[in-house]
């Protein structure tokens, strides 16, 4: 699963780093908690600016 990091997560990543992790991790932990948004067209065009 493909993320844009939304804060600092240790031993991942920064800000605005995009990762990849398992989708559990993804889905169960970092999207919940508002840590980081899925990759996509809208998400990856507003990091950008």
């Amino acid at each position: 699963m493909e993320l844009i990091l939304l804060q600092k997560v240790r031993n991942l990543g920064n800000l605005g780093d995009k990762v990849t992790v398992k989708p559990g991790y993804g889905r169960n932990f970092l999207l919940p908690q508002g840590k980081a948004v899925r990759v996509n067209a809208a998400n990856l065009e507003a990091f950008e600016q």
